[in-house]
């Protein structure tokens, strides 16, 4: 084995570690009580207990024992989680303690673990401007750590981003109501309508991974600046507050109007940074507002 193949494994433990007390801490009771099962189907038929509902009393079965019985069901649970995770070009920018993609990896972790703690099947969809590779979804431990290390370690082919690509894919490989979790920057166009259907057949959950220097230009002089995707060089007055405050403005402006286009699809982005040094507290602070909303 490598040295890279054994940091890469030292990076995927302590990831796993992280990721799985937060869930068995905190997460995991969360997810349960945001994403719910396909229905409930019956159990059994038990006696009546003290705080039992009136309204499940089986009059049959009461009726020819002679005391009360009631009937007992369970939640359908095994849903199935897809993480779409961008892998482009710019996920691999980062100016603090990780990179975009480290921080995708730590999130797409998060949701994983809380997911199959549930019973529930998780899969990938990893993607540039076309989709690179698909897990399809399994339970079990194993199988999550499989995607984190596809995450930290897979070289894609290409640098562009194209959501509405990812979008459709889902769209094509799985027909039935999923939870969908799409991890990305958000650096695309053009992708409204591949959004609006995905929400409408999905329980769309987009998480927005940004680094503090792509919304706050550093006061550092002349910069060359080179697109990570696209290869384009660019010069710039970072050293002038105008420019740093254009920039600012024009950061803002973007991520506005992609918060407004999501809302009419009726999705609200979780916005991750990578300073952050609990990537768990924003999923878990969606996770109760969208529970005292239900």
């Amino acid at each position: 084995m490598g040295e890279v193949s054994r940091d890469l494994l030292r990076q995927i433990r302590k990831i796993e570690i992280v990721t799985r007390r937060l869930v068995d801490q905190q997460m995991a009771g969360q997810y349960h009580s945001v994403f719910k099962g396909r229905g409930m189907s019956f159990d059994e038929v038990r006696a009546y207990a003290p705080g039992d509902e009136p309204r499940f009393i089986d009059w049959n079965v009461t009726a020819r024992t002679g005391t009360p019985h009631v009937k007992r069901f369970v939640e359908e649970r095994e849903l199935t989680v897809l993480l779409v995770v961008d892998m482009s070009g710019s996920m691999s920018f980062g100016t603090t303690r990780a990179e975009k993609r480290e921080a995708a990896a730590m999130l797409a972790a998060l949701m994983g673990f809380s997911a199959i703690s549930n019973g529930d099947r998780v899969g990938l969809v990893a993607f540039t401007d076309e989709v690179e590779v698909f897990v399809p979804p399994k339970k079990g431990r194993k199988h999550v750590l499989r995607i984190i290390d596809e995450v930290l370690s897979l070289e894609p082919k290409r640098r562009g981003t194209r959501l509405s690509a990812a979008l459709e894919f889902v769209g094509q490989v799985t027909k039935r109501k999923s939870v969908v979790v799409l991890i990305s920057d958000f650096l695309d166009d053009g992708y409204e309508r591949a959004m609006q259907i995905a929400a409408r057949r999905h329980d769309l959950i987009p998480l927005s991974v940004s680094d503090p220097a792509e919304e706050v230009l550093p006061d550092l002089g002349l910069v060359l600046l080179e697109d990570a995707e696209g290869g384009d060089l660019m010069a710039l007055d970072a050293g002038s507050s105008a420019v740093r405050d254009a920039w600012g403005a024009s950061v803002q402006a973007r991520l506005g109007a992609r918060d407004r286009m999501l809302s009419r699809q009726g999705v609200t982005p979780i916005r991750v940074s990578t300073r952050d040094r609990d990537y768990a507290a924003p999923l878990l602070n969606y996770f109760r507002l969208r529970a005292k909303r239900a």
